[in-house]
């Protein structure tokens, strides 16, 4: 799924920016926060890893189901675009510049998160799937 591969691209841009970028004689990477947000999105992009790895498993096995690859990609759109947002953050103003490809791959994830299936209509999928009765009829 390329949202996490977005994901991922964003997560490596802002461990490499936060390495680099001194704040108050240190590394950015250094702070509380800057840890505790790059801890989530690693957190957050392995989960997302693991979701396409069971679900490709699944494929072969002939045994995947719509709901499955609906909440693979409502979650994983979802998380892609929230590190691109944190990362974004981090960057400070430099998350506008073109220097950084974050941006870019922000607003290709707000698309993604419509076109892909908005996150609406993949939670209706998966809960219909759950509780067996359809709340879009």
């Amino acid at each position: 799924m390329g949202a996490t591969g977005a994901a991922e691209a964003c997560f490596s841009e802002g461990l490499a920016y936060s390495k680099e970028r001194e704040v108050f004689g240190k590394p950015l990477a250094g702070m509380q926060l800057a840890q505790k947000k790059l801890a989530d999105m690693a957190t957050q992009i392995t989960l997302g890893q693991l979701m396409m790895l069971r679900l490709g498993r699944l494929k072969d096995e002939g045994t995947m189901t719509h709901s499955q690859v609906s909440m693979a990609k409502r979650n994983n759109v979802h998380m892609a675009l929230e590190c691109a947002r944190t990362v974004r953050d981090m960057l400070g103003a430099n998350g506008i510049s073109l220097e950084f490809h974050t941006g870019r791959h922000m607003c290709n994830l707000e698309s993604v998160i419509t076109y892909e299936g908005t996150h609406d209509i993949h939670t209706l999928a998966i809960g219909h799937e759950v509780s067996g009765i359809p709340a879009y009829r």
